[in-house]
């Protein structure tokens, strides 16, 4: 498998094989053959010069993977030279994985100066702060408690507040939805941490604050502590004079890589809403997810339609399936809340597969995965429930390729359901699903609505099996 993947590296054409070359990467004869099947490093060297930024980005985490210190020179070099923000994350935790202190002690986050931009900064900040964070000789504390009760802010992905209300209600908290977000007033901050359907924590500072340095240090006061980190999202002039200014009027040390909270900053025309968010709340979730691919769904979002999933089983101990299983994380989430007789994963890339039963091993999971085409694939019973995050013609596939797909699972759905079973289907081509759906009398859409991931807008689908 490794030569095939080495050749076509060699062939100049990469495609998937950069990326499953990484993961092969991660064990010790892995990264000798690939070693030994390369024969050198030029092929790679080659490849940190290519057009395709996805490449670019992909090279500087195979050598992160292997771990060569011989590659620090290059990936250095890269370091001074990328210019696309998304591929940059990956470059600092491959100097990071190499030791490389000096060369990222000298590297400068750059200043977002655009909202779009905001984004890609904020990885860009965090990949930085995993790489620097062995390097710190302070041993961060984790607050397991704030010095009072005070509202906290939680959000969800777009569609999911009541099921992330409902979830922090199961675990003790009051809760109210406020806008777009969750609202729990206590001084239990890990315990936040432990709604699996939650994407982040703030606490809001103020409302409305005009949009000056004066104005916006004082309404922070000292609410921010000593280390913190200026998040400024929104903000249409010159970004990195803003910042400087509030730096002086705040105090304290705006660090972009040993910092305990966050000062966010989300303008509107004249005036700011101001937040804080804490980095050193423990966070133990998602105990199974030591390995993803580049189709992976949040885990956050997995969990949030994992719940919204578990309504339609009664309570009752049901057979789970995900016919597009990819590392697995939708069934570990439904394991977590459905009482399942089974649980099975099925993806026809052996590559999925085998990073999905890695994941099962590391959560003590009884989920079982096949890699098999699921169009080719036949389950001794229908499934109750089968939840699944469909290719989305991007990442993985093409919209021309999903036409043919999505038509053929559509066909196969009712005998992969058992009679009244229900299908929660996540997906980018929303349009092209309905219209597969509706046009099949054997099944029957319940409900639809969107929701969001990383600036795209998928769909969730509820779908029941009505055939005899």
């Amino acid at each position: 498998m490794i030569r095939e993947l080495v050749r076509d590296l060699l062939e100049e054409s990469p495609g998937e094989a950069l990326s499953a070359l990484c993961s092969l990467a991660k064990t010790k004869q892995g990264k000798a053959e690939i070693e030994k099947e390369l024969g050198g490093r030029e092929p790679l060297y080659r490849l940190l010069k290519s057009d395709s930024a996805k490449v670019r980005k992909n090279t500087y985490r195979l050598l992160g993977a292997l771990g060569d210190q011989n590659d620090i020179s290059a990936l250095s070099e890269a370091l001074q030279t990328e210019e696309t923000l998304f591929a940059v994350p990956s470059l600092l935790l491959a100097l990071g994985s190499l030791q490389t202190e000096e060369t990222l002690r000298s590297y400068q986050i750059p200043v977002s100066e655009n909202a779009e931009q905001d984004k890609h900064i904020a990885s860009i900040t965090a990949a930085y702060e995993k790489a620097m964070g062995q390097f710190s000789s302070e041993t961060k504390r984790c607050r397991e408690r704030l010095e009072a009760k005070r509202e906290i802010l939680c959000f969800a992905p777009k569609g999911f507040l009541q099921v992330l209300k409902n979830e922090l209600e199961e675990l003790g908290f009051s809760a109210s939805i406020r806008k777009n977000a969750v609202s729990v007033v206590t001084d239990d901050i890990a315990g936040i941490y432990r709604a699996d359907c939650m994407t982040e924590a703030l606490l809001p500072l103020a409302e409305e604050v005009p949009l000056n340095a004066a104005s916006i240090a004082s309404a922070a006061g000292n609410c921010i502590g000593s280390r913190y980190r200026i998040e400024l999202r929104g903000y249409l002039k010159d970004r990195a004079k803003f910042i400087e200014q509030l730096k002086i009027r705040l105090g304290g040390t705006n660090s972009t890589s040993n910092y305990d909270c966050e000062l966010r900053i989300e303008c509107r025309n004249t005036t700011a809403d101001l937040y804080w968010k804490l980095w050193d709340v423990p966070d133990a979730r998602y105990p199974w997810r030591s390995g993803t691919i580049p189709a992976s769904i949040h885990p956050a979002t997995a969990s949030a339609i994992a719940r919204y999933a578990e309504q339609y089983t009664s309570g009752k101990e049901i057979r789970c399936m995900d016919p597009f299983c990819g590392s697995g994380s939708l069934l570990f989430c439904i394991e977590k809340v459905c009482r399942c007789k089974s649980l099975i994963g099925v993806d026809k890339s052996g590559k999925a597969v085998e990073i999905a039963r890695k994941n099962a091993k590391t959560g003590e999971s009884r989920v079982r995965f096949v890699c098999r085409d699921i169009l080719q694939f036949t389950a001794k019973q229908g499934a109750n429930l089968i939840v699944s995050n469909m290719p989305f013609g991007n990442r993985v596939g093409s919209h021309s390729g999903n036409e043919k797909l999505y038509a053929a699972f559509v066909r196969k759905l009712p005998y992969l359901l058992a009679d009244n079973g229900t299908a929660v289907l996540y997906t980018a081509e929303g349009k092209l699903l309905e219209r597969l759906i509706r046009s099949d009398n054997r099944l029957k859409l319940l409900e639809s609505f969107r929701t969001e991931a990383g600036g795209l807008s998928p769909w969730v689908f509820a779908v029941k099996n009505t055939a005899d």
